[in-house]
């Protein structure tokens, strides 16, 4: 008989094969010149808005699941996307801070969380290790591609 898998375990192995593609990014865009790292940036900041519309929603979901549903942190859930999406429409050096203060602010969400009871210990450390993982993939390939 299978051995049931706890939910933090699931949510690490999904949260590895998410940060694949960021690992993957770091490498495009260090394997070609500035100009031909830029494509990795872009594909990447879309799929960043994604995550972090993603994050919301599972906030939403542990205060629902919790009981605990405070206006505040439902409307701090829904802000990163609020950011992210939008910033996909603007050109510049915009949408790349835009969205890592999205990533940023959804992961104080998620400390927020843990202080209110709604976040559980396990799952926001592992946020904090994806969060900073993600965080310097970005910025390695945005450094990547300003440098030329």
């Amino acid at each position: 008989m299978a051995r049931p898998v706890s939910a933090l375990s699931l949510a690490t192995g999904l949260t590895a094969l998410a940060v694949v593609p960021f690992l993957a990014g770091v490498y495009y865009a260090f394997a070609h010149s500035g100009d031909q790292a830029a494509p990795a940036l872009h594909w990447l900041l879309a799929y960043l808005a994604t995550i972090v519309s993603f994050i919301g929603g599972v906030q939403w979901g542990r205060m629902l699941a919790a009981k605990q549903a405070p206006p505040q942190d439902m409307v701090l859930a829904v802000v990163p996307a609020l950011i992210a999406w939008p910033a996909l429409l603007m050109s510049g050096p915009w949408p790349f801070f835009m969205l890592l203060a999205a990533l940023i602010i959804a992961w104080l969400g998620d400390e927020n969380g843990a202080r209110q009871g709604w976040q559980g210990r396990g799952f926001l450390q592992l946020r904090r290790l994806i969060t900073l993982i993600v965080a310097a993939c970005v910025v390695a390939i945005g450094w990547r591609v300003l440098r030329g």
